[in-house]
């Protein structure tokens, strides 16, 4: 089983290990070359021993209306992950979908007599924590997500706890007035789990390890294969909680990445149990956040136009059906380098082709060890809304002659003015980035000189303008 590797600030030091490990961040391998997309889906291996796919696609808050569609399309891009949970109420429409597909595919001439299975994380809503309420949840959910009588796909349910507790201090949660519209089957099956708010969470968790244990015998019921079991929106505290008394350990933790990618004490207990990391809300906060750190955008947005150019060579068909590679889709395959879990949710067939499995496997082969290392400053930068410290560049003019500056545009190769003449012996200053280019030039144009910019942020950098 791969190291499970997590994120910042956690990223921080695996840097340099990443940097040099042929397996992380190299474009061009035997098995994949750079030439063309992976045609396989990224995986990993859960200690449940069942892979898991590392690209999904959420469908949680996605309007009713919607589902059948984008399960059916992101399907036939090659996504096999599927996001919901028992809330959304939407997993009878999901199981549905996908027996559609397949009668589709079926219809088209396409039969397949072992299909791969469809992952499909679901969760236990906090109003049905406790053992036999949970047990309940756990019940239904399998009855929604059961193919018809005859289906050769398997449908492979990864069950999580959604939340640890109700807490009436979060706006949208209301702990009593949700207890008192549940159905009286509901009530009479446990107590009120917010009235035991430090409890009922653990007895979900031993009810989800006996769920786990009876999977066979549930198998021959007819019911979909519990793949694992796991937690979502749990904090460290309540994971070691968690962890103290577990006959089994959880398999998945499921959690919005800004939160945990800066909280190294969860990181580092996820990693020692070796608990895949599976994150939401990925591109969000960054989106919301790039006004303030201009920097740190431009460096993700200069790879997403690299990465463009190297998958897309002027007048080659790469992928089957050109996708557009967006900031987004640069994001979900460096996360999908160190094993990190991504369920982007959208109801644009032109975004679920960016963030499909495929697309993303085909970025993170060209994602090289100098874009690992840019990508890892500039998340950070956008994560904590604080923009990279400039490359402060100073060009000494060691010439008789006056000279002027221009700033070397990296896409039309125009050189553009940014300094006012630098006389003999005097110097300029600009802010700069990391791989700019300038060129420097006498009043008659009869001297050029071209610099690049190696510094990194926050650095300075000197340059002689000199014979």
């Amino acid at each position: 089983m791969p190291a499970a590797l997590y994120p910042l600030p956690f990223f921080a030091s695996l840097l340099a290990a990443a940097l040099t490990d042929v397996g992380y961040c190299q474009p061009n391998t035997p098995e994949y070359p750079a030439s063309a997309p992976a045609e396989h889906s990224h995986e990993y291996p859960l200690k449940s021993g069942v892979s898991i796919p590392l690209v999904g696609m959420g469908v949680g808050n996605l309007a009713h209306k919607d589902i059948p569609r984008a399960v059916r399309d992101q399907l036939a891009s090659g996504v096999r992950l599927i996001d919901t949970a028992r809330k959304s109420n939407n997993e009878r429409m999901i199981a549905d979908a996908i027996a559609e597909f397949d009668a589709l595919r079926s219809q088209g001439g396409e039969d397949d007599d072992d299909p791969d299975p469809i992952h499909v994380v679901t969760k236990v809503w906090y109003t049905h924590l406790g053992y036999d309420r949970t047990k309940l949840s756990a019940a239904d959910s399998l009855g929604e997500l059961q193919l018809p009588a005859g289906s050769a796909r398997r449908i492979y349910v990864h069950l999580l706890l959604h939340w640890p507790r109700c807490n009436d201090e979060i706006s949208w949660m209301h702990c009593e007035e949700e207890e008192n519209e549940l159905p009286q089957q509901v009530k009479d099956a446990g107590p009120a789990p917010h009235l035991d708010k430090d409890s009922a969470f653990k007895e979900s968790w031993r009810a989800l390890e006996d769920i786990f244990l009876e999977r066979d015998e549930l198998m021959r019921t007819g019911k979909p294969f519990i793949a694992s079991i796991g937690v979502s929106n749990f904090s460290i505290e309540d994971m070691r909680r968690v962890l103290e008394n577990a006959r089994i350990s959880p398999h998945i933790y499921q959690g919005d990445s800004w939160l945990v990618f800066h909280d190294p004490d969860l990181s580092g207990l996820l990693a020692e149990h070796q608990i895949f990391f599976q994150a939401y809300s990925v591109f969000g906060r960054i989106w919301k956040r790039r006004d303030k750190t201009p920097r740190a955008y431009e460096i993700l947005s200069n790879i997403t136009r690299e990465v463009t150019s190297a998958i897309y060579p002027e007048n080659a068909d790469v992928l089957e059906k050109r996708a557009v590679i967006t900031e987004a889709t640069v994001l979900l395959a460096f996360f999908v380098h160190y094993d990190v879990g991504v369920i982007p949710r959208s109801s644009s067939p032109t975004h679920q082709l960016e963030n499909s499995p495929a697309v993303v496997a085909s970025v993170d082969l060209h994602l090289t060890p100098s874009h690992c290392e840019q990508l890892l400053r500039a998340i950070s930068a956008l994560m904590e809304g604080e923009d990279l410290k400039a490359v402060k560049v100073s060009f000494v003019n060691a010439l008789y002659t006056a000279i002027q500056v221009h700033w070397i545009d990296p896409n039309t190769k125009e050189e553009m003015l940014v300094s006012s003449i630098i006389h003999p012996g005097s110097s300029g200053i600009q802010n700069s980035h990391p791989g700019h280019r300038f060129v420097a030039y006498d009043p008659d144009r009869l001297i050029r000189r071209e610099f690049v910019v190696d510094a990194k942020y926050g650095e300075e950098q000197i340059f002689n303008v000199e014979l």
